[in-house]
């Protein structure tokens, strides 16, 4: 990875330009920062890509904007506009009043504009740490626009949901998050003026309302909402839609270099299923 020039005094960040846009007398492109002095440019290591990892966490990206691009607008790793920002998993925008009910709990966590960050591996604090900051980087998008627009009072800023495999009670707790009276159970809520909210998706409980989620999982929870998946009747249009995005999951998950007894129970599974729907 290759740093972007900067001004070493004020840190300001512009990949194109050899200047300092926060000067005090910055008017333009005319006028350098009284301290500027040019970042230098460091060739540094690239970090190891776990290769797992990012095969169940793009099968997850995709997967979602599938569920959801037909009701609003998706854009997955969307940039944000200060960088070194990192991009947004899945961003969502409705565009219907009412997302259909088929979707159960899914459709309830998108029904405004939506942050979804989905982990395939338990999330840890740092992780739940850099989507608030994603989240808090794009409601100060908004309100810049807003005072743009001097308007304000029509500011609708998105909810964060934080969608994990597993959450501890530890890293609840931290994060000061309560189990949500309105959901089912393995749903979270911050603090209000956060809106934010996490799903453990190890705790929800098995039914047609959780299923979407729950393919998301992973281990059991992923093995018995499969099950209820290809249980559902043959024409059932997000049955087709789950299950071709699962073999292409198979096919991501066969060419992995090294497997473990979960890989290979999973793919044994979508093996099984695969021959049946040929």
């Amino acid at each position: 990875m290759k740093r972007t020039k900067s001004c070493r005094i004020c840190r300001y960040y512009e990949p194109d330009e050899n200047f300092c846009a926060v000067a005090p007398n910055y008017i333009g492109k005319a006028h350098l920062c009284a301290d500027f002095e040019l970042g230098i440019e460091l060739d540094e290591e690239e970090e190891p890509i776990d290769l797992k990892t990012f095969t169940y966490e793009q099968f997850s990206k995709a997967y979602l904007e599938k569920l959801l691009s037909p009701y609003g607008k998706v854009e997955t790793e969307r940039t944000l506009t200060i960088p070194p920002s990192p991009d947004i998993d899945l961003w969502f925008a409705p565009k219907v009043s009412e997302l259909p009910q088929e979707l159960g709990l899914l459709a309830r966590l998108a029904k405004t504009r939506v942050l979804l960050e989905p982990y395939h591996h338990p999330v840890t604090p740092d992780e739940i740490t850099v989507s608030l900051m994603k989240l808090l980087e794009v409601r100060g998008e908004f309100h810049r626009a807003a005072d743009r627009e001097e308007d304000s009072a029509g500011l609708n800023v998105p909810r964060l949901w934080i969608l994990g495999s597993s959450i501890s009670e530890e890293t609840l707790e931290g994060f000061g998050a309560k189990a949500s009276p309105e959901e089912e159970t393995g749903i979270y809520v911050m603090a209000p003026a956060f809106k934010t909210g996490l799903v453990a998706i190890d705790e929800l409980p098995n039914s047609n309302e959780t299923l979407w989620l729950r393919l998301l999982g992973r281990g059991k929870v992923r093995h018995q909402a499969i099950l209820e998946l290809v249980a559902l009747p043959a024409h059932h249009s997000l049955r087709l839609v789950s299950l071709e995005l699962f073999y292409n999951l198979l096919s991501s998950l066969e060419a992995l270099p090294e497997k473990d007894d979960e890989d290979r129970l999973l793919i044994e599974l979508l093996r099984s299923y695969q021959v049946e729907d040929s």
